[in-house]
């Protein structure tokens, strides 16, 4: 939340304190994220006390996708723009069969993909299947779904919802 509250501009760290209640909290949670190079605190000139916070570049890239995975949850049209995923409007019965699936957390050497648990999927049956990030054919990065063989399909729709999905594929643009 404080990262896209942060995508509008910068912002003084005593309004910041709508968004986390606790300065200490706000405080740490600030000093985590400029750990991580997602935002940086600026002293103001008249005040050093005065701390403004705003986004990195790599902050900036994170808050984008989050606000992207929000929006495609909510069903808001997303389209692609440099490079970005896009997602339409989620299709009628999309949130319904979301429900049977599950993210499997776990540890990926390569950090380019999510597997992902469908219960009750075709035929009835459980389905294991992973969520890559490739580029499509016009050199854009995208979640492919290897069961669907699919850039687009209610399997990335669910991906684009999860923050290590989010995560992951900033991370894979930040190298590429």
């Amino acid at each position: 939340m404080l990262l896209m509250e942060l995508l509008g501009k910068e912002k003084m760290m005593t309004e910041l304190k709508t968004v986390v209640s606790g300065y200490d909290t706000l405080r740490n949670l600030v000093r985590e994220l400029q750990d991580l190079d997602l935002v940086r605190k600026i002293e103001t000139f008249e005040d050093r006390r005065k701390l403004i916070v705003s986004l990195t570049d790599k902050g900036r890239a994170v808050a984008e996708q989050l606000k992207k995975a929000e929006e495609a949850a909510s069903g808001v049209k997303i389209y692609e723009n440099e490079g970005r995923i896009e997602i339409s409007n989620i299709p009628e019965g999309w949130r319904e069969k979301w429900k049977n699936l599950h993210a499997l957390i776990h540890v990926n050497v390569f950090e380019d993909h999510i597997t992902i648990k469908e219960t009750n999927g075709e035929n009835g049956k459980d389905r294991i299947f992973n969520i890559y990030i490739r580029e499509n054919g016009h050199g854009h990065l995208r979640l492919w779904c290897e069961l669907d063989e699919s850039f687009d399909c209610y399997h990335i729709g669910y991906a684009l919802t999860l923050a290590d999905v989010q995560d992951m594929f900033a991370r894979v643009r930040g190298g590429k």
